[in-house]
């Protein structure tokens, strides 16, 4: 631990303080509906780009449900390409190494997925998965690919199983293509349909209809929102999902310049969507997904409708553990470069924020304090069960009571107090299931910092509540914290964080 950097969390009761499991307790089959809590899983990307294998995948999906189902880790989901050939010169943005079946739609490179020969598609794979206890899911990309477009290839019309025919003739790939509509990060691999045509309907409809055939549980949809808003595509696919008769979560990605008025629009429709780019392992992008999960907050739009359930902010996945590089052609081969505060603090965000939680390393490879990290009771207490989660807009690096800093939205201006920067430092506060209020300290500057939240400013983020004193313990130290008149207070390594759970009267 860098300094004494403290990313604390701790559970007080009445009668003692432990440690609590959070392992769907409390919850039965009568409370479940879709996407009732932030969505848990793994992700191949972080580890593997577009390469992964049948083998990978499986060996990976068996170590998930031995070691993170028991945590709520429950999806296993293939990222993109994984219809792409994998042969000298194929890459993410290569042209014409795909394949597609008859109809232009993508299905598995048989040679990494040997299971899908035979036009098995997934199916295999998702039986396998099911078996172990888990749910899987796959990334797709927005509209048809320019191979399918160049190919020309016929539209499938799943009521009749032949092809689309309207206005007396076959309707085929070039006829829906908006070819000006590329995908701006993919621009050789796909672009949008014209969703106000039969065919381009029908296109999407196969699509969709064959992931659920699959066994699919889960579509992580990219190029579709963020920057590249596609609200039309989103609205017809949310559609079809919607008549699938079990569960099949809905997820957008990525939300590069995602805003509250573009996610209102989006998430009565699907049930996870990102709200910033990819991030990676760099205090960076870390950092950068303050300001968006404050936004995101305000506007209530945490645990909102969703399709057939709840939607929920995406911050995306956790690139803890082994890892790879963002688009390369390698699997993985580094560790995770962000300092054990720094996950600590990336992590007690995306719980605090109740973000999805997509572990992103190989997790053959996952080291003991990755684990303790992304299983950590309290963490995932918060992640599912907590409630009334915001920014706390009342931090000060002093503790008298008038140099409380105020962190205001982006469409407010921020005060700063006695060079006090808004960059400096933030604070989250949640209510638990049990009364608990939950109290986040997050120091995002370059040098070791102190903390203060005044114990009376605590009932301003709570209506109706007066807070006359608080006790509570930190985890990692074992600290005790108690106060009536003072402050709650600690110095907060570079990058770190302090989570204190408090029980206040």
């Amino acid at each position: 631990m860098r300094g004494f950097t403290l990313c604390l969390v701790s559970f007080l009761v009445i009668f003692g303080s432990w440690f609590q499991s959070v392992s769907s307790q409390n919850v039965t089959k009568s409370d479940i509906q879709q996407a009732a809590f932030p969505p848990r899983g793994w992700n191949s990307y972080d580890a593997f780009s577009w390469i992964i294998s049948e083998e990978e995948f499986l060996q990976n999906a068996e170590l998930v449900s031995q070691r993170l189902l028991a945590h709520g880790y429950e999806y296993v989901v293939v990222d993109y390409l994984w219809y792409r050939k994998k042969v000298p010169g194929a890459h993410s943005n290569s042209l014409g190494f795909d394949v597609i079946d008859q109809w232009g739609r993508m299905a598995p490179d048989p040679v990494r997925w040997p299971s899908s020969k035979s036009g098995n598609g997934f199916t295999e794979i998702a039986k396998k998965v099911h078996s172990l206890g888990l749910k899987f899911g796959i990334h797709i990309m927005a509209g048809i690919s320019t191979q399918a477009v160049n190919a020309n290839t016929p539209i499938l019309d799943t009521t009749t199983g032949a092809a689309y025919q309207e206005s007396g003739r076959v309707w085929h790939a070039k006829d829906i293509a908006i070819q000006e509509r590329r995908c701006g990060w993919m621009t050789n691999g796909f672009m949008s349909v014209n969703t106000t045509l039969g065919a381009g309907k029908a296109f999407l409809r196969s699509l969709h209809e064959q992931y659920a055939a699959w066994g699919v549980d889960l579509v992580k949809h990219d190029c579709v929102f963020g920057e590249d808003l596609d609200l039309n595509e989103i609205t017809y696919a949310s559609e079809v999902l919607s008549k699938v008769n079990r569960p099949l979560l809905y997820s957008l990605s990525p939300g590069v310049k995602a805003t509250p008025d573009m996610a209102k629009q989006v998430s009565g429709l699907v049930n996870m969507y990102r709200i910033a780019g990819d991030d990676w392992d760099v205090w960076g992008d870390v950092k950068s997904h303050f300001n968006v999960s404050r936004d995101m907050a305000a506007a209530n739009l945490i645990g909102a409708k969703g399709l057939k359930g709840n939607s929920w902010p995406d911050l995306d996945m956790l690139p803890f553990g082994w890892l790879t590089d963002a688009a390369v052609n390698d699997g993985p081969h580094r560790s995770c470069r962000l300092t054990l505060e720094e996950q600590r603090t990336q992590m007690t965000l995306w719980a605090m924020a109740k973000s999805p939680l997509m572990y992103g390393g190989d997790v053959r490879k996952i080291d003991n304090a990755t684990y303790e990290i992304i299983t950590n009771p309290t963490l995932l207490e918060i992640n599912h069960f907590s409630s009334n989660n915001k920014e706390f807009p009342y931090v000060t690096k002093n503790e008298t009571r008038n140099q409380v800093k105020e962190i205001r939205s982006k469409e407010a201006p921020i005060q700063s107090v006695e060079g006090v920067s808004s960059a400096d430092i933030s604070s989250w506060i949640a209510t638990g299931r049990k009364g608990e209020v939950y109290l986040a300290f997050f120091n995002l500057s370059e040098q070791k910092t102190p903390i203060y939240a005044h114990r009376s400013d605590l009932s301003k983020a709570f209506t109706g509540k007066r807070i006359r004193s608080c006790k509570g313990q930190e985890l990692w130290s074992g600290k005790y914290v108690a106060t009536k008149k003072g402050s709650i207070s600690t110095d907060v390594g570079v990058h770190g964080c302090a989570l204190f759970v408090l029980n206040c009267k």
